[in-house]
């Protein structure tokens, strides 16, 4: 049996996301790369169909993801509509010493809270 608790919740202003979200991928990437994961795929997931908030709140959320991959200059794809219904989210699939697809991590904004 076993059990992980694997998130983490962080509260910050509108205009303090961007850095915010660059940190936590560089966190990631560090333990990633700690334990030999070297390959893998970044998708920003955006709105979904059935979903809740304003445009205005999806865009800048969204905006705040895209920005900070961006920024770190990593290469990213789209997965359009694959956001969770309360926001946008970046999905990072990691690859396993025989070449299988895992998701790993999510960097998720949620200003619908």
């Amino acid at each position: 049996r076993g059990f992980t608790q694997d998130d983490a919740h962080i509260f910050c202003l509108p205009e303090q996301l961007q850095s915010e979200i660059v940190d936590v991928l560089e966190l990631t990437k560090t333990i990633l790369t700690r334990f030999g994961f070297n390959k893998y795929e970044l998708m920003v997931s955006t709105r979904p169909e059935k979903s809740v908030g304003s445009d205005q709140i999806w865009d800048d959320a969204t905006a705040a993801l895209v920005g900070a991959l961006d920024e770190l200059g990593w290469e990213y794809g789209t997965d359009e509509g694959g956001g969770a219904f309360y926001g946008p989210k970046i999905d990072l699939k990691i690859k396993d010493a025989i070449g299988r697809t895992w998701q790993c991590s999510t960097v998720q904004c949620d200003f619908n809270l």
